[in-house]
């Protein structure tokens, strides 16, 4: 079985233009059994001056049943839902009110600021702002439990620039034992790929959370355009095998099931 990207968003997203059929396709032409969208949801978003980011969620259901009916991958709904403390219960209705097969946790925005302008890191450094994000993280996956991977670890670093990430392992333990705590997965995130600040960070991530016993590892693209589709996974998968793992994980109607890899 090929392995399933969890982590794509299509024209029913905010920002990219890429039908979903174009990558079911893709994803039957290579032979997949699944494919899945994980469209953003980022509720009274600063990005939009206080407006929701969603899809429309009925005509998103209508398309994957427009899809499994013309191809032979199962299309499946996902979700990414960017939390916020402030808007804790709107994240967790949405969470409930549809039938998703895949929910992943993100953290996109403070409650004063979306992480990727610049006024976000005004006056700070890149470690004071990184700190200050995996403290949402971990608050994020204590508070919300209705999600099975939490995406990109490191995703500020793509817009404030670079760090060591050993200058944070005590705070990225404390994320990745708290995911391993509730069983849930750990996404490893190659929309950057294949940059090498960014390929050099999902090592040093991988290196760290399988040295505190983690093994539940999810791949994700975070692809906007097909082209991007499963973008560096085969060097991700050669990383996983260095440090023992040998499988990675998808869920369908929130159920979790492995591919080998």
């Amino acid at each position: 079985m090929n392995i399933t990207d969890t982590h794509v968003h299509s024209d029913l997203s905010f920002d990219s233009v890429e039908y979903m059929e174009n990558y079911v396709k893709k994803a039957a032409a290579d032979g997949d059994e699944y494919f899945i969208t994980t469209e953003h949801v980022d509720l009274e978003s600063h990005v939009l001056d206080g407006g929701d980011i969603a899809p429309d969620f009925e005509r998103q259901l209508k398309i994957i049943d427009e899809m499994n009916a013309k191809y032979p991958v199962k299309t499946l709904l996902g979700v990414e839902i960017g939390w916020r403390h402030d808007l804790h219960r709107r994240d967790m209705e949405i969470a409930h009110k549809y039938p998703f097969d895949m929910i992943l946790l993100s953290i996109h925005e403070t409650e004063y600021a979306d992480v990727s302008y610049p006024d976000y890191m005004r006056g700070r450094t890149v470690d004071q702002c990184y700190d200050e994000y995996l403290d949402l993280a971990c608050r994020a996956i204590k508070n919300f439990d209705n999600f099975d991977i939490f995406a990109h670890v490191d995703y500020v670093l793509r817009y404030i620039g670079d760090t060591d990430l050993c200058l944070h392992r005590e705070k990225l333990e404390q994320v990745f034992r708290l995911l391993i705590e509730k069983d849930k997965a750990l996404e490893i995130n190659t929309k950057m790929f294949p940059q090498p600040e960014s390929v050099r960070r999902a090592e040093d991530i991988i290196r760290m959370y399988t040295a505190v016993g983690g093994r539940k590892i999810s791949l994700g693209s975070d692809a906007h355009s097909v082209d991007r589709h499963r973008n560096g996974f085969d060097t991700v998968i050669g990383m996983l095998k260095k440090y023992g793992v040998d499988r990675v994980c998808m869920f369908v109607k929130r159920k979790e099931f492995f591919v080998e890899i």
